[in-house]
């Protein structure tokens, strides 16, 4: 049985040369970002997470709706006790 990793080296180099060009190069320019490689890390795992789209989009909107709020609320109390201080 051969490796996953192998057979995907292997279609790689039967496609056209352009698309292995393409692909080198791509792998290149990622390589010499980390910040790509954790991008295309995340971008991976979203696309592995498909299936359950319908129930993470609005948990992650929520989420970042209550964060917002949060730091919105601590971001008024901040400057509203420094605008009393200065009085």
């Amino acid at each position: 049985m051969s490796k996953p990793d192998q057979n995907e080296a292997e279609s790689e180099q039967t496609g056209p040369i352009w698309k292995r060009y393409v692909n080198t190069i791509i792998e290149t320019q990622i390589a010499r970002h980390p910040i790509l490689v954790q991008i295309r890390t995340v971008w991976r795992q979203i696309q592995d997470e498909r299936g359950i789209w319908p129930y993470l989009t609005p948990l992650l909107a929520l989420v970042f709706l209550g964060t917002y709020r949060a730091e919105r609320r601590k971001l008024r109390n901040q400057v509203s006790s420094s605008s009393s201080a200065r009085r």
